[in-house]
């Protein structure tokens, strides 16, 4: 059987066979070879597409499932991106979008004009080409973990100005060569309906069903329905696809938390299988063996490529003297905006069959993509590497382990998400703690905790993180729990608030006074009455003095990890000594949505507390000295969040301490009221 009978594949089964087995080893190959893992893919495509060795027919299940892999690497752009970092460098991320998409496309205009002898319409439906880029190479980005970094935050904002700017130009210069109308204020009266309804309705959908709805595979099905629907509105009104799903990760940004099963369900989904498949279609797409007018196309890749990077190289380069960028970060400015993908195939086969683009032009357009998206993916690969070298030597992560107690099922998905945001991924495994005291009906306690430690287990797993249990049978709760902490090395604590009107003062004198005086970690306790990803408000009071050591520095990043992954403004609460304390840690709290307020009394945080509503989070940060003066005053504190008329999720926070009382000070008591307080 000759080669030609056997190939292309066109069998559905075979197909994916071969495709999968691609995805899988070619970036295992060009790990070895230290060749860029997502330039590798591209190659790969155009090797065994029609265009060389025809090994694989495009079949419309592969057109599909890469249109899908480019919305995803869009869609992952918006939700990496730090919305207040945005915020405040949306100025540049407006010019530097501005910047990168006039300078090529004037200098591709020009080339194309006085060079390649195009006509006006045809040299400027072209430089639209080179001035939009597609974020092609991001999923480097997010491997890295470098999607927060100011660089990078104006190189994705810039990306939707450039992509909605070729657009328009595409749009009005192909309605003004054909026979349809074009109307450029309907046209951006579309455009400003659209992002309006979704940036103002998205959200309160998200809210009311994270609030409603607890199940995480639901919260994976709903964000899709999202960015589809999204996706499909842009092409209603004219826009492509990928404006939506960019538009669309913004919105839904603050609503999924990098660390949570949700991300990492969206992720393993998008980088494994449709990012992959959506490389290896471009490739695909660009046949080489179309290449017509003997090789005077080479003439007109080598003016066009040229003159385009040379304008979105300039275009980086004033990003970064404004900036005071070091040059690392001007490479993966340069690296993002240098990549031609789809969106330039779309503007030149419609260029093409407008009449607007000829054989030659489309064949170099083929080979731009091609050698953009190779160049791309190396120096944004080369940039962050080495950025994110120098952030791992400056970056001391110190030897910190967290117990999770499970307290009640009721509790359980808070507790989970709650310890996955304050996990820290360089230390070892999370652990999670069940404990029944022993008695009459232990061993059906002890059943129920196995259950409950196994779906603790499940939401971990679902996050990627390493997570080990342990059932334990004791005498009493918090001697069981210090033991267990003992054994396990454990410097951090969470814990589960009981229910609004559980809460009382025998619970404190109890439960945390005990806790505090024998374990010397952070201890963390909540009660989350809505989701945490639907939180919009943060208040911290931080009663009496405090001591600005590495404990409070700690107890403070806790905090701050906190309000990162929820996503809100955060206010902070107290006298001047500990406000300066907070404000002394330097941390960017909510990426700078903070705000201190400075008040004399308990009583003033007793009228900051009557202002809480149900998707408020009250964070309150102890001192480990109950009978102290700020002790007292976090007593009075605790009085207050158990009124009848609170009803807002609610946090304690106690730092670490260097000294612990007493054992016969820290037991407690073997009555199982108090393990019944536990479960509530």
């Amino acid at each position: 059987m000759s080669f030609q009978q056997l190939f292309p594949v066109s069998d559905s089964i075979w197909i994916s066979f071969v495709v999968l087995t691609l995805v899988l080893f070619v970036p295992m190959l060009c790990k070895r070879l230290r060749f860029p893992q997502i330039a590798g893919l591209i190659v790969i495509g155009t090797i065994i597409g029609p265009g060389l060795l025809n090994i694989l027919y495009i079949t419309p299940e592969i057109r599909f499932f890469s249109r899908i892999g480019l919305l995803f690497i869009m869609f992952f752009a918006g939700l990496d991106i730090d919305l207040e970092e945005m915020k405040r460098n949306k100025l540049w991320g407006a010019i530097f979008g501005v910047t990168t998409f006039a300078l090529p496309w004037a200098l591709c205009y020009i080339a194309g004009l006085y060079f390649l002898g195009l006509s006006a319409r045809s040299a400027a439906v072209t430089a639209c080409i080179m001035g939009s880029h597609t974020l092609i190479s991001y999923p480097v980005i997010s491997r890295y973990g470098l999607g927060r970094r100011k660089s990078v935050t104006i190189s994705v904002a810039g990306a939707l100005v450039a992509i909605l700017l070729a657009l328009i130009v595409y749009a009005v210069v192909m309605s003004t060569h054909g026979d349809s109308e074009f109307n450029p204020l309907w046209f951006t009266l579309k455009i400003a309906v659209y992002i309006a309804a979704v940036i103002l309705i998205y959200p309160r959908m998200a809210r009311t069903f994270f609030h409603r709805v607890t199940n995480s595979f639901s919260h994976f099905l709903f964000v899709m329905i999202l960015l589809a629907l999204s996706c499909g509105l842009a092409q209603i009104i004219g826009l492509d696809s990928i404006v939506g799903a960019f538009l669309a990760g913004i919105v839904l940004n603050r609503y999924i938390p990098k660390s949570s099963p949700l991300m990492n369900r969206l992720d393993f989904v998008g980088n494994t299988l449709f990012v992959p498949l959506f490389l290896l279609g471009t490739g695909m797409m660009i046949d080489l063996s179309n290449m017509t007018e003997g090789w005077l196309f080479l003439t007109a890749f080598g003016i066009l490529f040229t003159v385009g990077t040379i304008g979105k190289w300039i275009a980086a380069l004033v990003v970064q003297k404004a900036n005071g960028f070091i040059r690392n970060d001007r490479r993966i400015i340069f690296g993002l905006s240098e990549s031609h993908a789809a969106g330039a195939l779309a503007i030149a086969m419609g260029a093409y069959a407008g009449g607007l683009m000829d054989n030659t032009t489309l064949s170099a357009t083929v080979l731009i993509v091609l050698f953009s998206c190779i160049l791309s993916n190396i120096i944004t690969e080369n940039g962050a590497a080495a950025l994110h070298q120098d952030e791992q030597s400056d970056d001391i992560t110190p030897d910190s382990r967290l117990m999770v107690m499970l307290t009640g099922s009721n509790t359980l998905q808070a507790l989970m998400d709650t310890a996955i945001t304050l996990y820290d991924r360089h230390s070892p495994e999370l652990v999670g703690l069940y404990v029944t005291v022993n008695g009459e009906h232990a061993p059906k306690y002890m059943q129920d905790g196995k259950g409950r430690l196994e779906e603790a287990s499940r939401i971990a797993a679902s996050a990627d993180v390493p997570f080990i249990t342990h059932n334990r049978l004791g005498n009493n709760i918090v001697d069981s729990i210090l033991h267990a902490s003992n054994e396990f090395g454990i410097n951090r604590m969470l814990m589960g608030l009981p229910l609004r009107h559980s809460i009382d003062l025998p619970y404190l004198d109890n439960i945390i006074s005990p806790m505090n005086d024998g374990f010397q970690g952070q201890i963390v306790l909540q009660r989350f009455v809505t989701p945490m990803n639907t939180i919009r408000r943060i208040v911290v009071l931080v009663p009496g003095p405090v001591l600005q050591d590495d404990a409070f520095e700690k107890c403070m990043e806790s905090i701050y990890s906190l309000t990162m992954a929820i996503g809100c403004a955060t206010e902070f609460y107290g006298k001047d000594q500990p406000i300066s304390a907070v404000r002394g840690t330097g941390l960017n709290f909510s990426s700078g949505r903070v705000f201190y307020n400075e008040v004399s009394e308990t009583a003033d945080m007793h009228w900051v507390i009557s202002g809480l509503g149900p998707d408020h989070l009250l964070m309150i940060v102890g001192p480990r000295d109950i009978e102290s003066h700020a002790g007292r005053a976090f007593r009075h504190l605790y009085e207050r969040i158990h009124m009848p008329e609170t009803d807002f999720s609610t946090m304690l926070l106690f730092p670490e301490t260097k000294t612990v009382k007493g054992k016969e000070e820290a037991t407690l008591r073997t009555e199982r009221d108090f393990l019944k307080m536990l479960r509530m």
